[in-house]
């Protein structure tokens, strides 16, 4: 398991922390790769970095 915490303002913008966990297969499952465990896709590293940083983290 992944677990990542990441803060967002609330409704009253407010600073709140949003915990978050997820696993290899959430992962495969979102970015639709279609490989398993014993045949894995494999994604290059600026690709990567790119989805983190959409996703909010730095």
């Amino acid at each position: 398991m992944i677990y990542s915490s990441k803060q967002r303002r609330d409704e009253n913008d407010r600073k709140v922390d949003v915990e978050t966990k997820f696993n290899v297969g959430d992962l495969r499952r979102v970015l639709d790769l279609g490989d398993t465990d014993e045949d894995p896709t494999i994604v290059s590293e600026r690709l990567c970095k790119g989805l983190w940083c959409r996703i909010g983290f730095e």
